[in-house]
């Protein structure tokens, strides 16, 4: 066995099989007649939810390009997202999430927001719901 380490191996093969061949958690044969999974482990957090030890990052991504990065690393087997309000892209990071037809269960999505946003407003409000 030789189990990928990250979904950028994945890409690198994308070359050699079928989009449909790709599928996460299926088990691909090599010519050489190795075995690669196409998994990337999961870390398990306190609340019980599992996160992918790697993500796909969307820093300076933006527009149309942005939205064509997602898709295809979410059809290569990501299932970890990292974006921030700061970065602009939310709505394409989005977008396509939901193009790509995967359950939002099955994703873990990251985002972060500025140091602004945390404590209370000028009106008593938490900041993120008062601007």
């Amino acid at each position: 066995n030789c189990p990928l380490q990250s979904p950028l191996e994945i890409s690198a093969m994308k070359r050699e099989y079928e989009e449909d061949e790709l599928t996460p958690g299926k088990k691909l044969k090599l010519a050489d007649g190795a075995q690669v999974s196409l998994t990337v482990p999961n870390l398990q957090l306190n609340t019980g939810a599992q996160m992918p030890q790697v993500m796909f990052g969307t820093y300076k991504t933006k527009g149309e390009s942005c939205f064509s990065a997602v898709l295809s690393a979410l059809r290569s087997g990501y299932r970890g997202m990292d974006t921030a309000s700061v970065y602009a892209n939310e709505k394409e990071v989005g977008a396509a999430i939901r193009e790509s037809g995967i359950p939002r269960q099955q994703l873990f999505i990251q985002t972060k927001l500025w140091r602004s946003f945390v404590g209370n407003g000028k009106n008593g409000k938490p900041r993120c719901d008062a601007e």
